[in-house]
């Protein structure tokens, strides 16, 4: 295929370009906005990642655990003067969707709200009493020992979130 010389739009080539009277000329940011990739379902990609997004169930104590508990938070509460580090692990509800999370939080506790029936923090972190299944006082631990007790309460999350039967004691 060979090109050939037309003269086809001779006539026109060398005029001006042509100027509305009537209409401004569009600004060269907005003429590139035209050609923008655009989102025709705004907010899908939000709905797909809350729904990928995984909760567990709140896990209940059995009544030793419960107990054993329970003899740890009021030693705790008792040596509140001795600014005791805890490392506190407790369930927090998801808003949005059925289920939530486990979450431990570290530090010292400031006063025992009992109208809220939680424990408050030096931090005003909020641990509702009803939601804390694990309580170690990280100042008592040898070295090390905290890093060990936080993997196996996070190895112990992720079984009975993957649906293992299991109960929870204090060594």
């Amino acid at each position: 295929m060979t090109l050939e010389a037309t003269h086809r739009y001779d006539d026109i080539i060398a005029m001006p370009h042509h100027q509305s009277r009537t209409h401004a000329r569009m600004a060269l940011r907005n003429r590139a906005a035209q050609f923008m990739p655009f989102a025709a379902l705004t907010g899908y990609d939000a709905i797909i990642m809350e729904a990928a997004r995984e909760t567990h169930q709140r896990l209940i104590l059995d009544e030793d655990a419960q107990r054993e508990l329970d003899a740890k938070l009021q030693r705790a509460l008792e040596q509140r003067g001795s600014r005791h580090r805890l490392a506190i692990t407790y369930f927090r509800k998801d808003n949005s969707k059925d289920g939530g999370d486990y979450i431990t939080a570290e530090g010292v506790i400031h006063l025992l709200d009992r109208e809220r029936k939680a424990l408050i923090l030096e931090d005003h972190t909020v641990i509702p009493l009803e939601e804390i299944i694990a309580l170690d006082d990280l100042d008592k631990l040898g070295d090390g020992e905290d890093a060990d007790i936080v993997s196996e309460r996070a190895m112990w999350c992720s079984q009975a979130r993957d649906g293992a039967d299991i109960s929870w004691s204090y060594a």
